[in-house]
């Protein structure tokens, strides 16, 4: 049997990364395991759900995938299996749009915006994961990642 110390691999945290467009999701591979994260992409809905929710550290959705507004069933379905699992979403929508309106989607969840987030990405992920630890909401209204 093999330590957990052995092998780096099997520490690094388990990220899952739902977003139909290739580049972007890749893009958003690297970014993660250049940060220490093992990664899952996931390219539809059928694909996200079929992960299971326990194993996962945080997951990176995207609201449209294939033309469709599914992130938020994905997220729905994600927190009913795990109610407190990190999620980052990840949007072309304005913050103000309806289709970007996150309320009743469980927490902690951090919003970022398309085609900045890459940058904020990993800071992103790691707040939110945070969040989760400490079990501490954002005081003050949105945070400084949400305004991106």
């Amino acid at each position: 049997m093999e330590r957990q110390d052995d092998n780096p691999a099997a520490a690094a945290p388990l990220a899952l990364v739902v977003d139909d467009e290739a580049l972007l999701a890749l893009e958003m591979e690297d970014l993660l395991a250049g940060a220490g994260f093992a990664t899952l992409i996931a390219c539809s809905e059928a694909a996200a759900r079929a992960v299971p929710a326990a194993a996962l550290s945080v997951a990176v959705v995207n609201l449209r995938l294939n033309g469709e507004l599914l992130g938020h069933g994905i997220i729905r379905s994600l927190r009913r299996l795990r109610p407190d699992l990190p999620i980052v979403v990840v949007t072309g929508y304005d913050s103000d749009a309806p289709q970007a309106d996150l309320r009743g989607l469980g927490w902690p969840t951090v919003r970022l915006q398309k085609p900045q987030h890459g940058e904020y990405l990993v800071g992103a992920v790691r707040d939110v994961m945070a969040q989760a630890k400490c079990g501490a909401r954002p005081r003050g209204g949105r945070r400084q990642v949400d305004r991106v």
